[in-house]
């Protein structure tokens, strides 16, 4: 876009009846409302998107507004309504519309120009609308959908989300694409689809918005229309689930709309693979916690997360993360499934927060890769996806060798981002939106990494046929999961196609699902131009000047919108009508997503700063102006660390005139392989702490400082010591008192070792019992984890403890 206008900011005034863009002279322009209707048939959508604008002002307005439609479509047409005249455009190499675009402007002329952006959203720019003009445009496009584990998941994106990060400089953005947002715009939202054929005796459910549902007849053929049952808005994804579906296999032929002998052909496998055996698997769980997650994403997330817990078997085994600004790894290495661990990992993610800030998904990733690098494991993601920039991303998970299987959360999830990690590594993608259960993506998602991997996949068409092109096969395939094959042949054929692979390493292939070619052919250009977009998509090399070059045509040839080519519309008004001026810019506001960032209605009296940088207020945050105790993961080493008391008790007092200085060594070290209390740091602790206010649980410990290696070793490796499991507030209290009467200080100042020191009296010890009627005596199984402890803890210096201790795997 040129740099003749200044971007004047969006009003934030209440009470507006419809989304409003404000000058410096408040004027103002609004986008009306958009409708969308769909048709399903079979594995293809095809729908209408219309959006509706005003200028109510008195002059020229330019008019951009970048929109997400959903992953996978392809555009097929669109239609402008110009005050009363219904206008065609056509679809141009990028650069020749952007220069005839403003040379249109300049001219006075209206002009219509519909981009494809770089994070796969669109912008739309309207330019030179003029005073009191109304202005309609419908999209045309149409998108393959999959069969997921005998369902079909429809997902209609209404509004992109606030995403962390610079979206110009990371995203690739220009300023015009960015998005904005509004707390106090209403964008509103009509909504039909309808099922065609065998999919409208299908059971269907929207766990986004509540639905209407009505059979009837077109055609002498039944239809299910599906209707929005109340009023909605622009704030969150629309969501229909279609399950209790029988589907095969099954292929789709059509004459291909610029060559006319060739035929292109659309092939969706269900492949069916053997059972893998019970051989367990390994898993790296990864959590978003930044802070839009907070709110309904987060408790969706974790109402996941206590399902994953939940499907991990005894072979299994799995790690604990979590990130946002930083990443923080509850488990060092891959636990392996128990009793003990189960209930470790529950805790853990009952605990979990929105609370780490920015969205730095590429550090986090890279960090959890690293874990138990020996070991052949799988990433499990759960994240809303809001991030500007995805491609280094993609590059450093590929290089990885990680398949990244993602759980989307929130009520509108970066889709595009998600789908392409998952697809980009071998992995898969599933939704859960606030609200939904999550049961049915949880089993999805395991049922998938516990499929048999397949390697060497190919087709096999029948013998007369040799296509012109074919489009890639996916890195991997799951059972149940459908897989679409695009092709251009040179003649219309028949016969049958086989998938084929080689499960689990085998060398001898195996077909995994075959389709029919159909022995007839479409009348629509719909299945010619989803090949030809999938072609376009595919060409080897495409940031290369003649491989764009080569996009460019074939786009313009389809009349396809993509990165190499937009949709444009001059309209050459009369002298009369003419603009004299250079309109006004102005960006839509999108509505903020409902529940990101943990937002409710608008309170004007607290606020809380999101990830984005963007300020919002939440309804009900009750936010202290004195805490009693402020803990954060990720603290700066010249900081001073609180005995955690609350303030107001003489202990509280005491607390803080007594305070361990994170600066000093010899209490606090922080490195890649440890962080918290060293050993001595835990005996000052103690020393200054009265003993009726130490700590008796593994949480304790971890608010006293002791770092997460130290207390995952007593809670996963200590308390299973012996026969049976040993009650937590007895570890924790044999540990403490191990440490109180180690006499620290006289092993730092002759520098010994701790070995002697440890293998004193068990007299020590006795107060470890003291004052507890229910084990006045210390009894054998206590003696038995107390020698346990002190032969692990034997190696320890002043400042360092043992590797055994910080390195359990």
């Amino acid at each position: 876009m040129g740099k003749r206008n200044k971007l004047i900011g969006s009003s934030l005034e209440q009470g507006h009846e419809h989304a409003r863009l404000t000058t410096r002279a408040g004027d103002s322009v609004a986008l009306l409302g958009v409708t969308f209707t769909g048709h399903l048939r079979g594995v293809i959508l095809e729908a209408c998107v219309e959006q509706r604008f005003v200028n109510p002002t008195d002059h020229p307005l330019e008019l951009v507004y970048s929109f997400p439609l959903p992953w996978g479509e392809v555009l097929l047409g669109v239609e402008v309504v110009l005050g009363e005249r219904a206008l065609t455009g056509a679809v141009v190499a990028k650069r020749q519309a952007e220069a005839r675009y403003e040379d249109a402007l300049a001219d006075g002329d209206a002009a219509i120009m519909l981009e494809r952006n770089r994070d796969h959203s669109y912008s739309l720019n309207l330019g030179n609308l003029a005073a009191g003009e109304r202005c309609s445009i419908t999209l045309r496009y149409a998108q393959t959908l999959q069969f997921e584990q005998q369902s079909l998941r429809l997902m209609i994106p209404t509004v992109i989300a606030p995403r962390y990060g610079d979206a110009e400089k990371a995203g690739g953005l220009m300023p015009h694409q960015v998005p904005g947002h509004s707390l106090t715009v209403e964008h509103p939202l009509a909504l039909t689809v309808h099922l065609h054929g065998e999919l409208a005796q299908s059971r269907v459910a929207s766990p986004s918005h509540p639905i209407a549902v009505a059979l009837g007849q077109v055609d002498a053929q039944q239809v299910l229309t599906v209707s929005l049952a109340r009023t909605a808005y622009l704030d969150r994804d629309f969501l229909l689930v279609v399950d209790q579906l029988a589907h095969d296999s099954l292929a789709i032929a059509a004459r291909d709309q610029v060559e006319p002998e060739g035929v292109a052909v659309l092939a969706s496998f269900c492949p069916h693979l053997p059972p893998k055996d019970a051989s367990g698997m390994a898993v790296k769980i990864l959590v978003d916690c930044s802070g839009s997650m907070a709110g309904d994403s987060i408790a969706a997330g974790k109402r996941a997360l206590q399902a994953i817990v939940q499907q991990l078997g005894a072979h299994d085994r799995f790690a604990l993360s979590r990130f946002g600004s930083t990443v923080q790894h509850r488990s060092r290495g891959l636990w392996k499934t128990t009793e003990t661990t189960r209930l470790a990992a529950q805790r853990w993610v009952g605990a979990l927060e929105a609370d780490l800030g920015g969205t730095e998904m590429e550090a986090a990733l890279a960090s959890t890769f690293q874990i138990a690098q020996d070991a052949r494991s799988d990433v499990l993601l759960v994240t809303d996806g809001q991030i500007s920039a995805i491609d280094a991303t993609l590059a450093s998970a590929q290089a990885s060798g990680h398949r990244v299987f993602v759980v989307g959360i929130g009520s509108s999830p970066a889709e595009s981002h998600l789908r392409r990690l998952a697809e980009a590594t071998g992995g898969a993608c599933d939704f859960v939106a606030p609200g939904e259960a999550v049961e049915p993506a949880v089993l999805r998602m395991f049922a998938r990494l516990r499929s048999s991997r397949l390697s060497d996949l190919r087709l096999e068409w029948p013998q007369d046929v040799a296509p012109l092109w074919v489009s890639p096969l996916p890195a991997s395939v799951f059972d149940g999961d459908a897989v679409s094959v695009y092709a251009l042949l040179s003649h219309q054929a028949t016969g049958e196609v086989r998938l084929l692979g080689c499960v689990d390493g085998r060398a001898e292939p195996q077909e995994i699902s075959r389709a029919t070619l159909p022995a007839s052919l479409t009348e629509t250009d719909t299945v010619s131009r989803l090949v030809a977009s999938v072609r376009i998509q595919n060409v080897p090399h495409a940031e290369h000047q003649i491989a764009a070059a080569l996009a460019a045509a074939l786009a313009v040839n389809y009349q396809l919108v993509t990165d190499h080519t937009n949709f444009l519309l001059v309209h050459e008004r009369a002298d009369a009508d003419k603009a004299i001026d250079m309109p006004a810019l102005h960006k839509v506001a999108h509505m903020v997503p409902a529940g990101w960032g943990g937002m409710g209605l608008i309170v004007a009296s607290s606020t809380v700063a999101s990830d984005t940088g963007i300020r919002f207020a939440r309804l009900g945050a009750d936010i202290p102006s004195t805490p009693a105790l402020w803990r954060s993961a990720s603290r700066p080493a010249g900081h001073r660390m609180s005995i955690a008391r609350p303030v107001g008790t003489v202990a509280g007092l005491r607390a803080q005139r007594e305070t361990l200085d994170r600066s000093d060594a010899r209490h606090w070290t922080e490195s890649d392989h440890y962080t918290g209390l060293t050993p001595l740091g835990v005996c000052e602790w103690l020393r200054i702490t009265p003993e009726e206010e130490w700590p008796s649980t593994y949480e304790g410990l971890r608010r006293m400082g002791l770092g997460d290696w130290v207390v995952e070793w007593l809670e996963i490796a200590v308390a299973h010591e012996g026969e049976g499991r040993h009650d937590e507030a007895v570890v924790v209290r044999t540990f403490l008192h191990l440490l109180a009467e180690s006499e620290m200080r006289a092993a730092q100042e002759n520098g010994a070792g701790l070995r002697g020191v440890l293998r004193a009296s068990a007299q020590h010890l006795q107060a470890l019992w003291r004052g507890d009627a229910a084990t006045a005596a210390p009894p054998a199984t206590h003696d038995a984890l107390r020698q346990a402890m002190a032969a692990a803890l034997a190696d320890m210096t002043p400042s360092t403890w043992p590797d055994s201790v910080v390195s359990l795997a």
